[in-house]
């Protein structure tokens, strides 16, 4: 036998991760929800003058109840779309994962919404002890109908790495929901139903779209195998929901009944801002890696980049929190009526549970490798009780206060024992010290802008709060957070993401 014949055959390496991938989609991301919340804060002034924080309230408490009531339909098993789709083994199997979960889920909404209609004015006792607003919660209902057909479709372009049409979709649906919201609210002064009408419009029009775009796709296939694992392990993560709401949202409650409509709009919008952290320092990231996470599972340097990933995670998530956090005072004294003002208090301490939220939703990935969706429930329901308990204790002593502390607590026992159970499934190997020398960064300069006196006027207080965060990104940059090489790359990868940005939004000159 010749040297070649008996040379032993190795298996080729696998090709280099390449971090520019996640990079620029998660700007592409980024940059939607740029827009998005642009848009909201440019309207801020307008909503604040023509809705009354008791007009946010009722719209919180019905957003709350519809998203209550849309947990029963069984959205949870659209998680099941980036798990399988990649464990199928052709692209036969991929399409039928798709289209079964679109089905499936569009019928089960639209049971849903119509039992709503039917049941809205005990709907409505129940939340407001009125059924003055029956015909809102109906107009929410029909809402919910049409959401059913935006999950599968813009579950299959994430998992397609589709960025660019998730950000048109959501933007179309931003601009006709904006529209309408103009004409309704401003010019036919509707106030909270115009808000819910302005959804209504949007989602069945983009809903509709997406819903016979991917079917052209994917084409309608029914196939009970692929509806079984979708069940299977989206089911426990309905009860996840339920229990995820409560830590959210079941402070709303509390609050209403504790003390009045006003108090629940005032902590309403410093929530808002827990979200903005996540939606503008998670979800550009999670929405594409959400997905690709589960192809990594599979690389043997699988740590080295879930470790990567998380400190890059935490320079976005962290940052977005010291900035929101030094600047938030100014923006509500611009932009909100002074009835809002005392928001910005509660702000930073919810900022925490988002945070916290973030890591959550970071190093959960052993759960869901082996399929242990159970365990998100455990962890969730432990949130949920330390949420309750911290409701029921704090709020009635000190309201807006007590609930954002509450919910703080209820995040860190979430993020502790999902990061408990996940390691001991699939331990991976996170680096810390340089998410803790960001933290110790952030805390300082916040420190620093809490102790200094009230400036004379806006524009030093923003600019000394400018300052300050300029001292942050600078320590953040320079000191022990990443590498020289992490700097190199990082400076690469905002070069070519910035590039192929540009390559998708300016249209090319004609030659």
């Amino acid at each position: 036998m010749s040297a070649v014949a008996s040379a032993p055959i190795t298996a080729a390496p696998p090709p280099r991760f390449r971090m520019g991938t996640v990079a620029r989609h998660s700007l592409v991301y980024g940059l939607g929800i740029l827009i998005s919340k642009s848009v909201s804060f440019v309207m801020l002034p307008v909503y604040t003058r023509f809705l009354t924080p008791g007009d946010y309230g009722v719209m919180e408490l019905i957003d709350m109840s519809l998203d209550v009531i849309a947990m029963m339909a069984g959205g949870g098993i659209a998680v099941g779309i980036f798990r399988f789709y990649h464990k199928a083994g052709s692209e036969e199997q991929r399409r039928a994962v798709v289209s079964t979960a679109l089905q499936a889920l569009a019928l089960s909404y639209v049971i849903v919404a119509l039992a709503t209609m039917l049941a809205a004015p005990q709907v409505s006792q129940l939340v407001f002890q009125s059924r003055a607003y029956t015909p809102l919660i109906r107009i929410a209902a029909g809402s919910l109908a049409f959401q059913s057909l935006l999950i599968a479709p813009l579950a299959y372009v994430r998992v397609r790495q589709q960025s660019t049409t998730f950000v048109v979709a959501n933007l179309a649906k931003l601009v006709l929901a904006l529209g309408f919201n103009i004409y309704f609210v401003v010019g036919l002064r509707m106030g909270a139903r115009g808000v819910l009408t302005s959804t209504l419009i949007a989602n069945a029009v983009v809903g509709t779209a997406l819903g016979i775009l991917t079917i052209r796709q994917v084409g309608l296939v029914w196939s009970p195998a692929a509806l079984r694992n979708l069940l299977r392990y989206g089911m426990p993560l309905i009860a996840t929901q339920v229990a995820t709401f409560i830590a959210t949202f079941g402070d709303r409650y509390f609050l209403q009944h504790a003390s009045q409509l006003t108090t629940v709009g005032i902590y309403t919008l410093a929530y808002q801002f827990g979200f903005i952290l996540g939606t503008i320092g998670y979800m550009p990231l999670e929405l594409v890696w959400a997905p690709m996470r589960f192809e990594v599972a599979k690389r043997a340097d699988r740590d080295e980049i879930y470790a990567r990933v998380f400190v890059y995670l935490n320079l976005v998530l962290i940052s977005a929190a010291v900035g929101i956090t030094l600047f938030i005072g100014d923006l509500l004294h611009v932009m909100a009526t002074p009835a809002f003002h005392p928001a910005a208090a509660l702000v930073p301490i919810i900022l925490i549970a988002y945070v916290l939220q973030g890591w959550a939703g970071m190093q959960d990935i052993g759960i869901h490798i082996r399929e242990r969706t159970s365990l998100l429930t455990v962890s969730n329901w432990l949130s949920a009780g330390t949420a309750i308990v911290g409701y029921a204790i704090l709020i009635p002593r000190l309201y807006g206060l007590g609930a954002a502390l509450a919910t703080a607590a209820a995040f860190a026992v979430r993020y502790g024992t999902t990061y408990h159970f996940s390691q001991r499934l699939w331990p991976v190997r996170y680096r810390w010290a340089p998410v803790v020398r960001l933290i110790a960064y952030g805390l300082a300069v916040c420190a620093v802008s809490f102790l200094l006196p009230p400036a004379p006027n806006r524009v030093l207080s923003m600019a000394t709060h400018a300052a300050l965060f300029l001292l942050y990104v600078g320590a953040a940059w320079s000191f022990g957070v990443l590498s020289q090489a992490e700097r190199e790359r990082v400076t690469r990868l905002a070069r070519t993401a910035r590039s192929a940005i540009l390559a998708r939004m300016v249209p090319q000159q004609a030659a």
